[in-house]
């Protein structure tokens, strides 16, 4: 998890790495959508070919962000630290290159096909600021280690899911309803293999969380990202200011 910087939106909040689309991250050549992924019927669902840009943007902002490049070289998955020279082609990014650009410096192609949909959140409508956000997972390449940019990240950090909550609850850091909700559920898995294998087969359509208020209770349930899978709806309480996952 990554904290945001002063200057961006939602400034020194931990979130995932992630950021908006771009009109690049269209037409990747290269790139492909993983096979096994189930897609959702029905309108404003993600569905192949136009979901991939949406894959790429993750991949990129990944990258941009905390230094972890998702891609394939010569057929093989980049592995390994990755040398101060690639590392450095982020400013590219930062400069307005597109991804395709800066991956075609170093022979390398974007692995969106090793990339799962795990949820999508839109903001309610009550919000003066709405945002459609997917949240996508994949398996950390071997020997990479998070560099933060310094200029839309802070800091960052590994934390599993648990550690994630409990230290928001703690007050060390602090969280959004949606990555709350995404770590709520991240936490019901017991290792990544389990993550990955539920991604797979998720068909996520974009759900968005509707807020009830009963005198001085207030609750915001998530409603299940993939309504053909048995996951149960999910409900934060606000309590002290601080929004916190209802037990089941």
């Amino acid at each position: 998890m990554a904290k945001r910087h002063g200057s961006v939106t939602f400034p020194g909040v931990h979130a995932f790495p992630g950021g908006i689309l771009e009109e690049s991250d269209g037409g990747m050549l290269g790139a492909g959508l993983p096979p096994e992924q189930r897609w959702a019927d029905g309108e404003g669902a993600d569905r192949p070919p136009d979901a991939l840009r949406y894959w790429v943007a993750a991949l990129r902002e990944t990258f941009e962000e905390v230094g972890l490049l998702l891609a394939y070289r010569n057929g093989a998955v980049v592995e390994g630290p990755l040398p101060d020279d690639v590392l450095a082609l982020r400013d590219r990014l930062h400069a307005g290159a597109s991804f395709a650009d800066v991956l075609r410096e170093i022979d390398a192609v974007p692995a969106t096909d090793r990339v799962y949909s795990f949820a999508r959140w839109v903001t309610p409508s009550a919000n003066p600021r709405r945002f459609d956000t997917r949240f996508v997972v994949s398996r950390l390449p071997r020997g990479q280690e998070p560099v933060v940019d310094g200029t839309e990240t802070e800091s960052c950090t590994w934390l599993t899911p648990v550690a994630a909550l409990e230290a928001y609850e703690a007050g060390e850091i602090e969280l959004i309803p949606p990555t709350i909700r995404t770590l709520d559920d991240l936490a019901r898995f017991v290792d990544v293999d389990a993550v990955l294998a539920s991604a797979a087969r998720r068909a996520i359509r974009p759900a968005c969380p509707e807020i009830e208020i009963q005198g001085e209770r207030v609750t915001m349930r998530y409603p299940s990202p993939c309504p053909d899978d048995p996951l149960p709806d999910r409900r934060l309480i606000l309590q002290d200011g601080r929004w916190r996952p209802l037990p089941s």
